[in-house]
């Protein structure tokens, strides 16, 4: 259903300054009992805004809320009040009838021919039937037929039930795009109608296939013959080729460019879209894309024009040689247990430099270097690899030279409160990795238990004596070996 609101020009011989508000009204609708009968109804409801007026469209004499003996069909009244005024509208659709049966057909074989049939089958239940063309006709199957729409109708349901079936003249419709872009030539195929089948084809190209790709440039008639060889019927078909030539279109291209370093494509060209495409899987549909390809050597780059109705000319090609980069290719690496910093380069050019920070440390492209920083710091590592062609590379590593390990294990602690040696161990700086510490009394009985090297112990509740220790932990110089000690420590009070 849709609401319109309405100016009324004439009916009260003003003309409204603006529009006036809806009436608070909708319609009701009662369907047609079956389809084509006129028994429906539509009926507007809602009291806001009245009293009403009504003017309904389909019939002037009807001026109340209801209208009845309706046809399916669309309706329109208009519902004017003191103050509003809506335009109601309602599609009343006919019912939908189940079919009460089933129809099955045999084809005409040959165009002119009547040799159709087709034979009605009724559904179980306490239905009576005919066939509308001729009620006298009492039998199930009709033979020699000819083109036409064949109807029983059953009654005894709710409503009529009409199951029907369409015969045709054979004929063959060749499918394909007969006014196509020459860039997108067409693929042809036999396409017979009305059931038609047949298993010889004969194209006027010479083909003997259902199908046939048509070559650009190709224009005028194709013809196509085909035949059932069990009916001995023949069909023929032709369509008439047209070929659209797409716009041409020109562009310039960097004639060289770095790998992976952009450049600008560009082309004035005016055509309704455009299409890029270079390298692997480079593609743009702007003016002035940038490039850019992953690949050296020579690379391809193409431009296609395409007309207001999709047609692309042929693509204008063009290459881009793309020069190598010699990769920064280097690691870095802290020398265990030291201030030392490990770097290996291996750079197929001949001119190298590499920073620390904002300093220039080393001019080597290949090799290995050891470097004592003397102290421990976050640092910024680059090194540049540059050539005459100005395809440099550059790689960054940021590395934080750590301190040497730390496990300060004294041998007595006070936990008295003061803040001075209140709790054991001290500094522990090393690998969380296979990390246990643990303190026995002289008995044997374990008192404090850790595998986190940030934990301490404050000797809670225990008296003043010595206690034993066992530790185990990761070598932090020789990462694949395991250190395990055992020693005393002094809890005094």
């Amino acid at each position: 259903m849709r609401y319109v609101l309405i100016a009324l020009l004439g009916m009260a011989g003003t003309l409204c300054a603006q529009d006036p508000p809806p009436c608070e009204t909708t319609l009701e609708a009662v369907m047609p009992t079956c389809p084509d009968d006129a028994d429906g109804s539509l009926t507007v409801v809602g009291d806001v805004g009245g009293p009403f007026t009504y003017t309904w469209f389909h019939d002037a004499a009807l001026t109340g809320p209801t209208a009845t003996n309706l046809l399916a069909d669309h309706y329109s009244v208009l519902v004017t009040g003191d103050s509003c005024a809506v335009l109601l509208e309602y599609d009343l659709p006919d019912p939908e009838v189940a079919p009460l049966g089933t129809m099955a057909f045999t084809h005409i074989s040959c165009p002119g021919a009547s040799d159709g049939t087709v034979t009605f089958t009724v559904a179980p239940g306490p239905y009576t039937w005919q066939w509308i063309d001729d009620p006298n006709q009492t039998n199930t199957t009709l033979t020699g037929l000819g083109p036409g729409t064949y109807t029983a109708v059953v009654y005894g349901g709710p409503c009529p039930s009409y199951v029907s079936a369409t015969l045709g003249d054979p004929y063959l419709h060749i499918a394909g795009e007969s006014d196509y872009c020459a860039t997108s030539p067409p693929t042809l195929s036999a396409a017979p109608q009305w059931g038609f089948e047949p298993d010889v084809y004969l194209w006027s190209t010479g083909a003997t296939t259902s199908s046939i790709a048509i070559a650009a440039g190709t224009e005028g008639i194709i013809s196509l013959t085909v035949t059932d060889t069990d009916l001995g019927c023949t069909l023929t078909g032709q369509i008439t080729l047209t070929q659209r030539v797409g716009p041409d279109v020109a562009f310039s291209a960097p004639d060289t460019l770095c790998i992976r370093t952009l450049g600008v494509a560009t082309t004035t060209s005016a055509v309704a879209a455009l299409l890029w495409q270079w390298g692997d899987t480079g593609t743009s549909t702007i003016s002035e894309p940038s490039i850019t390809f992953d690949a050296p050597y020579w690379q391809p780059i193409s431009l296609q024009g395409f007309d207001d109705t999709g047609c692309g000319g042929t693509p204008a090609l063009d290459s881009v040689y793309v020069r190598p980069k010699l990769p920064a290719d280097f690691t870095a690496a802290q020398v265990p247990c030291s201030s030392l910093l490990e770097l290996r380069f291996n750079s197929a050019s001949d001119s190298c430099a590499f920073f620390i920070g904002d300093s220039l440390y080393l001019n080597l492209c290949r090799g290995t270097v050891r470097l004592d920083l003397r102290q421990y710091q976050d640092l910024d590592l680059t090194f540049y690899s540059t050539q005459p062609d100005r395809c440099d590379d550059t790689t960054s590593i940021a590395l934080e030279l750590i301190e040497e390990p730390i496990l300060f294990l004294p041998n007595a602690f006070t936990p008295n409160g003061d803040g001075i040696n209140d709790v054991w161990p001290g500094p522990v700086a090393i690998p969380e990795d296979d990390f246990d510490l643990e303190v026995f009394d002289r008995w044997g009985h374990s008192h404090w238990h850790t595998t986190d090297t940030q934990d301490r112990w404050t000797g809670s509740a225990l008296p003043t004596g010595v206690y034993i220790y066992t530790v185990r932990m990761r070598n932090p110089c020789i990462p694949s070996e395991t250190i395990t000690r055992q020693g005393t420590v002094a809890l005094v009070r």
